[in-house]
């Protein structure tokens, strides 16, 4: 076992190292601080996986493992065929464990992640005549514990500038009152199959949008907002033919799309509401089924995060979800 494993190993890191081209790594960045860190992080836990896989066949299980053999073999008077059997599973079934352990350890140290590592820790080996880079032989810090201080402030400063980007493009829509106008005419462009969207009031901005194919009409109402002069915000409600009352689904839409960010884009919200049109034939982009284990549709509606390259033209593109996939 510990033969197989180690040669199993060693011939894993040969091929990888083969097999790694210098091209790989040209488009990382290694002047990140954040990269960098990632990276230390990732050896750092290879080395600990490896004093694991040392670990594999102490002396003591190799003492077990004679015992287990004699009774495989040996069958000393007495001793039923069942015993036996239990040993030999029990044996394989810690076989199979610790080569699973073995599988992982060389799993990690090929993926493509660890391979532009080795190619850039060899570039750095080479460029300093062949030194070692790290002369104490020892780990000064904890990589993975300053890896989470690096992401948790990026993630902080990422938040940041969302909040700046969307502070500004608030301040444009806001800028001409007629604004919202040319937001209809560029949604009308589009030419959105089964959303019919009409203008009810433009004294009070009210629009009507009606998904023909599921029979559902929505209305889009400006709000003003008494503690920010000049700014509005669009707030959905469901609109009936003969006072019908509204469907549960129906209901269950206006929640959501009430609760969406950006309530003052008025393009995000027509958007979102279009990807309805469809709301019977779209599954969920998570478990790509129709309906969950309870017979629901996925009704809630998640922005994809790369924005359409012309957002005029293409619009926003949403991803539909069941509850229970959310």
């Amino acid at each position: 076992m510990e033969t197989s494993a180690t040669m199993k190993v060693e011939d894993s890191m040969t091929k990888t190292a083969a097999g790694v081209s210098s091209s790989d790594t040209a488009a990382i960045n290694w002047d990140s601080e954040l990269q960098l860190v990632s990276s230390l992080a990732k050896l750092q836990e290879l080395e600990r996986r490896i004093h694991e896989l040392r670990q594999l066949v102490p002396s003591n299980d190799v003492d077990s493992l004679d015992a287990q053999m004699n009774l495989l073999f040996d069958k000393p008077v007495g001793r039923s065929l069942d015993s036996a059997d239990e040993a030999s599973g029990t044996l394989d079934e810690s076989t199979r464990t610790k080569m699973e352990l073995v599988d992982g350890f060389i799993s990690a140290w090929q993926n493509s992640d660890m391979k532009n590592v080795w190619t850039h820790v060899e570039s750095e080996i080479k460029d300093s005549d062949s030194h070692v880079l790290q002369p104490t032989g020892m780990w000064e810090r904890d990589y993975d514990v300053l890896l989470d201080d690096l992401l948790r402030a990026e993630k902080t400063k990422e938040h940041q500038h969302s909040l700046e980007k969307e502070a500004a493009e608030r301040s444009q829509a806001q800028a001409s009152a007629e604004s919202w106008k040319s937001i209809l005419e560029q949604f009308e462009k589009r030419n959105t199959r089964g959303v019919k969207a009409s203008v009810i009031s433009q004294v009070t901005p009210k629009l009507l949008m009606a998904l023909l194919k599921t029979g559902m009409i929505f209305s889009i109402q400006g709000v003003q907002l008494p503690d920010a002069e000049g700014s509005t915000e669009w707030m959905v409600s469901i609109s009936t033919v003969s006072k019908r009352a509204p469907s549960k689904i129906e209901e269950s839409i206006m929640q959501h799309v009430n609760s969406r960010p950006r309530k003052w884009d008025l393009a995000f919200v027509m958007d979102m509401i279009s990807s309805y049109s469809d709301l019977k034939q779209t599954v969920c982009t998570k478990c790509n089924q129709l309906t969950d284990n309870v017979a629901q549709l996925p009704i809630l509606r998640r922005v994809q995060a790369i924005p359409p390259a012309k957002p005029e033209e293409e619009g926003f593109v949403f991803d539909a979800l069941h509850a229970s996939c959310a």
